[in-house]
């Protein structure tokens, strides 16, 4: 990136002129050498190889170059092939000579002002590597052993790299049970019959030569073997049984352990001393290998490999001593200085042994050079005082121990130079607030000028606390604030001279993260958005965001859609396994940067489990042994086991067994005769992983069968066989390629008997000519070709069932309310009678009617056709009994019972009759309640559908809506004949709750609630307006206004096609107050004419509002007209007219006819058994037959007048002709209920009944001396009379 001119780089470490920093002599003055490459420590050579040793240095005068071999003068011109460099001092040796020549070399490069030396270099020539001849022999080993393959490349000072192939050049596979060691040979864990190969070849690849060698194949021969077992580990690498290992501070430390044994042991390290160290180990080889980067003087210790497997641990301890070559401490610097100055070099150096330090001066060690009493070595510092011009030289530090040396040279240079400041003046500084600055100040001249810098406002810089000056010049300030800003001034002098620059310093706002990424954990497929929001200075530019994944920068591609950059956000769509990582967010200036990272982990399912192991332990037992895979950042909860049985179900994996997360093998029992494959699956929070790899078969030989199959049953499906089946056993249970059945049975007897068998596939066995439900001992034994299976069990079946014999006796009938009955039996014939298993009962009930109803012998003979069918109650075991419910109250009913078997049922017991009492009457079936004025209801009711005993009569109770429920309500009790009142003197106005109960002899029944209004309210509603308001293709809906507000009145929707002419169709009901209806149902395109019917006081349906509509919503309105024109009424007319002159003619052919009529058939009340007793002042009951119903015979009229009954009959003693309407009479006054006082208003006098129906077939006949039922008693009703006459009654 360009910056702008004149600007420099804000750098947070020291840069030119920084602390430690070289000195920089203008080029016009003299300058002592100085090296600027040496030769490296060692150099190894091949025969191909020159010997190349570089040497190179500045200085003025230009510097002259010698070399030393094994610290001897070693001249180049003396050696054929030994040669400079033109223009340097870099040493070239010819191939020829390199193993001639090895050796240790070093350069020395002088000029007038001294000399500097490089470090030491040793040159090693070795040859072309190459694998000597050898015989290799076969390694054989059993199954389930371990194995070393050797290796043994041969010897160099650069160790070779080696690989393990085949003779196809393919890396052998590792794992954890096959590895190599850093020592190259090739270990096994234990091994396996695939594990032979003829072609195991070692191959070393030596970098320098460029050569690759191999060893001879190695032929490795596994034998199969059926006594594998299972092992401990042992800790085959390292072989010392406390090892000791010394690392270098700043090298790496590698530790190993390979064990072998059965499973393949995993292994895992701890340091005994203290936690590993965090961020520098990591663990190679499938943990085998521990590898420490950067190694430092705290991390000596016990380090403690434990190799483990379900047998059992292997332990060995690393003792680990750290060392450190020689380093630097202070290095010693070089320095210009003026005559009189003293010279301190600082030589500081640290290592382990503790480093030997010595100086030499100009290449020679320092106590060979001529004394000096200004010269001396202090705390291995060398102080030069009182300097002279003279003094310059070039002085060497150098250090050595076991492990290295190090070599450094430093000048001194006397002499006497004017102040020169060789930074560029006005130089210009731009940094951001908060962050550090240098302002550079390179000042020379002899003696050493003193440096000084001023801030803008002409105060010593040194003043505040956040500066310092070092000693090249250079100004550090930090943290810069805002203020900070402005021209700094550096002032440089020595005794001789002085000189001063300007720098200006910019302070600009920092870069910054306002909204960092959220680290996010997704699931496997998700879609992960960042979001990093930063702010800029305004003025900087240019400037941008950008997003980094684990160090590398993410762009937008054309190709790809993984990554999407948008503005703040950055997109990673689908994230895999292989997305997660850190995203750093970076905002970036020219002059500064912001960061902000976050972390992306992904879940899922586990991947495959690997490297899986089936060892035999025994016949019929195996062991599995696997290595999980990764666990997707979610643990493994458990493992399943899934198993293929080859004969019976090849290619189909079956869950077989599940172990925990942290048990990686599992133990099988398999069965025999079965080819036996397995694999793997982990299960974590998140689903099952994919399966591993299928095992290599297993191969389990046949054996007899060990079990037999179950379910054996013996059961006829004819009264002479008896039909054995059984369970046959699942293919895996057969030990065999088949299997078959033998069956045995014989007749159970006391004294046993010969048993008949027969051997099968499959069953059934059919035993023919067997007596009737006679029990048989039976046995089924599987078999196959390899034996027999274990000794069968013995099952009692039993021959073909027949209909039973016996009967239920002493059946007797509890009657435990009106609803329900307790039925009671026993079964106390001979078991043999019947004939088959007791599967249970059956109890057979007919209804016969109700109580009150007159004998079966008076009762019309039943409608041709089949019988009544009776209910069922089965009854199932054993039983002596059984609760009926659901019962009819006060009737009669008759019951039978029988026994059945599997083959059907017996006869049946005597017939029981019983009858239920009474109970409590249901509602009355309809209350309809009118408004007659002001202060008068009338109510009209109907008996209830269920009177459940003798109708007593009815109870209504009545009071205003507006009183409290504690207040007793008015009650009014009417005969069962009476079924309208009227209740006067209510409160005007007033709205009443009503309940009406029906009465029995046991008590009131639920009532029927009613609410009445004295309110006037119109039967019709008032409409204000009609309109059509939304309209479809087959609907349209119609808002309507009131004239008035009125109640909710209901009224009907009708709708007839003008195209059809068809009959009205009724659409629905609605009420008034709503407003709107939905007219559903209709043509597209059609006209229909619409109507709203209601019904008026005398309760007749008739229309109120009619129009016609069209279904895309045009309303077309229709003139009113009188009902006089309209076809219904036209019609109506006509039907009436006809239907009075066919009344008429019947009426003239019957009294054409005449006849005599009998007043009385048969009196039954002393024949009837059911009859009751009557006191002396009740009648009996009289009933006219159907027939005389027909030919119109009146009945009479009971009154009831205190607590007499009379009756008034009307008959035709003659023959007279008929009349064609029902005859009525007046109103009795007996049936007004009078009002009380003081109390609650009386009912009006009762409204003649409008309700003369003849009583239901479900409603029972009134019992003697009751109220007829019929409603005789209610006052203009119908004279409909049911039961016989009174004995008293002659014939007219």
């Amino acid at each position: 990136m360009a910056l702008p001119r004149g600007f420099g780089l804000l750098l947070l470490l020291p840069a030119l002129g920084g602390p430690g920093a070289a000195i920089t002599i203008p080029s016009e003055f003299l300058q002592p050498p100085e090296l600027t490459e040496q030769p490296p420590e060692q150099l190894v050579v091949f025969p191909s190889d020159d010997v190349v040793l570089k040497c190179a240095a500045t200085g003025n005068p230009p510097v002259q170059y010698r070399w030393t071999r094994e610290d001897e003068p070693f001249v180049p011109e003396e050696h054929p092939g030994v040669s400079l460099a033109p223009g340097s001092g870099t040493l070239l040796i010819n191939a020829s000579l390199a193993g001639r020549l090895q050796g240790r070399y070093r350069c020395a490069a002088s000029n007038a002002l001294g000399t500097a030396l490089s470090t030491e270099s040793r040159v090693i020539a070795e040859n072309t590597p190459q694998w000597p001849k050898e015989k290799v022999l076969p390694v054989e080993v059993e199954e389930g052993d371990p194995v070393v393959l050797p290796c043994d490349p041969p010897k160099s000072a650069v160790s070779p790299k080696i690989y393990w192939l085949n003779s196809r050049i393919v890396h052998i596979a590792q794992d954890a049970r096959v590895s190599m060691g850093q020592d190259g040979f090739l270990y096994f864990a234990n091994t396996l019959v695939g594990d032979s190969h003829p072609d195991y070849i070692c191959h070393a690849h030596y970098l320098g030569p460029r050569t690759i060698i191999q060893k001879e194949p190695l032929d490795l021969r596994v034998a199969p073997s059926n006594m594998v077992q299972s092992r401990r580990p042992r800790l085959v690498v390292p072989r010392d049984s406390q090892p000791s290992h010394v690392a270098l501070r700043g090298g790496t430390l590698v530790l190993e352990c390979i064990a072998e044994g059965l499973p393949t042991p995993s292994v895992r390290w701890q340091r005994l001393n203290g936690p590993l160290p965090r961020g520098r180990v990591s663990l190679e080889n499938f943990n085998k290998t521990l590898r420490l980067r950067d190694v430092e003087e705290a991390d000596d210790g016990e380090y403690e490999c434990v190799a483990e497997n379900s047998q059992g641990q292997a332990r060995r301890s690393h003792l680990v001593t750290v060392e450190a070559a020689p380093y630097w401490v202070r290095r010693p610097q070089s320095g210009v200085f003026g005559p009189g100055e003293v010279a301190r070099l600082e030589c500081a150096v640290q290592g382990k042994p503790r480093p030997r330090l010595a100086w030499r001066i100009n290449g020679v060690p320092i106590d060979e050079v001529p004394g000096s009493a200004r010269r001396v070595v202090q705390e291995g510092a060398l102080v030069l005082s009182q300097l002279e011009p003279n003094d310059t030289l070039v002085a060497q530090c150098e250090a050595q121990n076991s492990h290295g040396r190090l070599l450094a040279n430093a000048f001194v240079y006397v002499v006497e130079l004017p102040v020169k400041i060789l930074t560029q003046d006005e130089t210009q500084y731009m940094v951001v607030e908060n962050r550090t600055v240098f302002l550079h100040c390179r000042a020379f001249g002899a003696p050493a000028p003193t440096v000084e810098w001023l801030t803008p406002g002409l105060e010593p810089a040194l003043q505040d606390d956040r500066a310092f000056v070092f000693t090249n010049g250079t100004l550090r300030l930090r943290p810069v604030a805002r203020g900070d800003g402005g021209t700094f001034t550096c002032r440089a002098h020595n005794a001789h001279s002085n000189a001063s620059i300007s720098a200006h310093l910019d302070i600009r706002v920092a870069t910054r993260i306002e909204v960092p990424p959220q680290s996010v954990t997704a699931k496997k497929g998700q879609t992960v958005t960042f979001r990093c929001v930063a702010a800029f200075d305004p003025e900087l530019s240019p400037r941008g965001l950008e997003w980094h994944r684990d160090g590398q920068r993410l762009q937008d591609t054309a190709d790809s859609d993984k990554y999407v950059l948008s503005g703040d956000t950055l997109t990673v769509t689908a994230v895999d396994y292989t997305d997660q990582g850190t995203f750093r967010c970076r905002a970036w200036t020219w002059l500064d940067a912001a960061e902000a990272e976050a972390q992306l982990r992904v879940v899922g399912r586990p991947g495959p489990v690997w490297d899986l192991q089936v060892l035999e332990i025994n016949e019929r037992q195996v062991r599995l042994s696997w290595t999980p895979g990764d666990d997707n950042n979610s643990p493994v909860e458990k493992f399943v086991v899934e198993e293929e049985e080859g004969f019976f179900s090849a290619g189909r994996f079956v869950e077989r067994v599940t172990v925990p997360g942290g048990q990686p093998w599992a133990l099988l029992t398999l069965s025999p005769y079965g080819q036996y494959r397995f694999r793997v699956l982990a299960t974590n929070a998140y689903g099952r992983g994919e399966p591993s790899a299928p095992s290599a078969p297993i191969d389990i030989p046949a054996a007899a069968p060990e079990r037999n199959p179950g379910g054996v049953k013996g059961e006829g499906n004819e009264t002479s066989n008896m039909v054995i089946t059984w369970q046959p056993l699942a293919p895996g249970d057969w030990n065999a390629a088949e299997v078959r059945y033998r069956v045995q049975w014989r007749p159970l007897e006391p004294e046993g008997g010969r048993w008949h068998e027969k051997t099968v596939p499959a069953p059934p066995v059919v035993v023919g000519g067997t007596p009737t439900f006679s029990p048989y001992e039976i046995r089924v034994q599987a078999v196959n070709d390899a034996g027999k299976g274990p000794e069968p069990p013995v099952t009692i079946g039993y021959s073909g069932e027949d209909l039973p014999l016996l009967y239920p006796e002493n059946v007797g009938v509890e009657i435990l309310n009106s609803t329900s009955v307790r039925v009671r039996w026993s079964l106390t014939g001979p078991p043999r009678d019947l004939r088959g298993h007791l599967r249970g009962f059956r109890v057979l009930y007919w209804h016969e009617g109700w109580v009150g109803e007159r004998a079966r012998r008076q009762a019309p003979p039943a409608p041709p056709g089949a019988p009544p069918s009776p209910r069922v109650v089965t009854v199932p075991g054993e039983a002596h009994g059984v609760v009926l419910g659901g019962l009819r109250p006060w009737s009669r009913y008759r019951l039978r019972v029988l026994v059945f078997n599997g083959r059907g049922d017996g006869p049946p017991s005597d017939e029981i009759r019983f009858d239920t009492p009474e109970d409590v009457p249901g509602p009355p079936e309809e209350l309809h309640v009118e408004r007659v004025d002001e202060t008068t209801l009338a109510l009209e009711w109907k008996r209830p559908r269920h009177p459940n005993g003798v109708l007593m009569g009815f109870l209504l109770q009545y009071r205003p809506e507006n009183h409290s429920e504690a207040e007793p309500p008015n009650e009014i009790t009417f005969p069962a004949g009476t079924l309208n009142t009227t209740l006067g003197r209510l409160q005007p106005r007033a709205r009443y709750r009503l309940a009406l109960h029906a009465l029995s002899r046991v008590g009131p029944g639920a009532p029927l609630l009613r609410l009445g209004s004295l309110r006037p309210e119109p039967v019709l509603p008032v409409l204000g307006s009609v309109v059509v308001g939304e309209v479809g293709e087959d609907f349209t809906v119609l808002h309507w206004t009131l004239a008035h507000p009125q109640a909710n009145v209901e009224f009907k929707v009708q709708y007839m096609s003008k195209t059809t002419e068809g009959s009205w169709q009724d659409s629905g009901s609605v009420n008034s107050s709503l407003g709107l209806f939905r007219l559903r149902d209709l043509s597209p395109g059609t006209s229909y004419r619409v109507q709203f019917v209601g019904r008026n006081h005398s309760g007749h349906h008739v229309p109120f509002w009619e129009s016609e509509v069209q279904t895309n919503g045009t309303l077309l309105p229709r003139p009113a007209r009188g009902f006089a024109t309209e076809g219904w009424f036209i019609g109506f007319v006509s039907a009436a007219v006809l239907l009075l002159l066919l009344l008429l003619i019947l009426c003239f052919i019957k009294r054409s006819k005449g006849g005599k009529y009998s007043v009385k058939d048969k009196e039954d009340t002393q024949a009837d058994s059911e009859a009751r007793p009557m006191k002396d002042e009740t009648f009996g009951e009289y009933r006219l037959t159907a027939r005389r119903r027909r030919r119109g015979a009146r009945g009479g009229l009971w009154a009831r007048r205190g607590r007499r009954w009379a009756v008034t009959t009307a008959w035709r003693a003659t023959a007279a002709a008929p009349t064609c309407s029902s005859t009525r009479t007046a109103p009795s006054s007996g049936s007004t209920a009078a009002p009380a006082a003081p109390g609650p208003p009386a009912p009006a006098p009762p409204r003649p009944s409008t309700r003369g129906d003849p009583p239901g077939d479900g409603d029972p006949p009134p019992r003697p001396g009751a109220t007829d039922p019929s409603g005789a008693a209610d006052a203009g009703a119908p004279l409909w009379h049911w039961g016989s006459p009174p004995s008293n009654m002659g014939t007219p």
